[in-house]
């Protein structure tokens, strides 16, 4: 199936629909996060160069939304992960199109976790998490990283990686991430952060900034970003409300969304 960016992100609004009702019908906290809470601000919707969408919920929700997202989701969509799918590459789960893979189009549901009030440690626990996550993406896609079209550098890691790796059982990569995300009880803690996320120690945030959330337009629909939006972007982006050079927004109109 082939969709331009603005059928993808139809599709993916849909998702954001149904996971906000959830959420609501059930008392969990959730949050629009990163680009997407961006999106919601400067533009009243997804960034319009941007195919991704990311929800956050506090890790100890995280088990509820799971539980009865699989069970109110419609027919049309179905939560992608480990559990169910033992090829799935990441260690946090993506609400896709039924019958799809999740590669291209999809919703990222992401943990918010405790972290210290120690930048040395903060600044630990990052790389550990990202550590785990790179593992565990190794650990199932052996194949596809150290296949003929990857670089000559990365192939030689074969060589060292994929034999310790056939050793180390994807359920022990599992639980040493869940362990250390919950290291700092998140209803305990000062900061927090988004310990699968690409800007490493720069999603280490005050809990405050998040609050109970602030509703806000997307689309057309009401969805949550964090309380303290204005903070919360600034920290990620500075002067957020500035359109980034033409050269540095995304340019792919097509994507190939294939059947599983």
């Amino acid at each position: 199936m082939r969709l331009t960016l603005k059928e993808l992100q139809a599709i993916e609004t849909e998702i954001v629909s149904e996971v906000s009702e959830i959420c609501c019908r059930h008392n969990i906290d959730y949050f629009l996060h990163c680009g997407s809470a961006l999106g919601a601000i400067r533009h009243k919707g997804p960034i319009p160069w941007d195919s991704d969408v990311d929800i956050i919920i506090p890790i100890d929700q995280f088990d509820k939304f799971l539980s009865v997202a699989r069970n109110e989701l419609s027919d049309k969509f179905y939560i992608d992960y480990y559990d169910t799918n033992k090829d799935y590459p990441t260690l946090f789960p993506r609400i896709g199109l039924k019958g799809y893979n999740t590669f291209s189009l999809h919703v990222d549901i992401l943990t918010l976790v405790g972290t210290s009030s120690e930048r040395k440690e903060q600044l630990w626990f990052s790389r550990k998490a990202k550590f785990y996550l790179q593992i565990f993406k190794l650990k199932t896609n052996l194949d596809i990283y150290f296949g003929k079209e990857v670089s000559p550098k990365m192939r030689l890691g074969k060589f060292i990686t994929k034999p310790l790796l056939l050793f180390i059982p994807k359920r022990y990569i599992i639980k040493l991430f869940e362990k250390h995300c919950n290291k700092f009880p998140i209803r305990d803690v000062e900061y927090v952060t988004n310990p699968s996320g690409g800007y490493g120690i720069k999603n280490v945030q005050k809990k405050s900034i998040y609050g109970k959330g602030t509703m806000v337009s997307y689309s057309g629909l009401q969805v949550k970003v964090p309380e303290h939006y204005t903070e919360y972007l600034k920290h990620y982006y500075g002067d957020y409300m500035k359109l980034p050079h033409p050269g540095k927004r995304g340019n792919k109109e097509i994507y190939e969304i294939t059947r599983l």
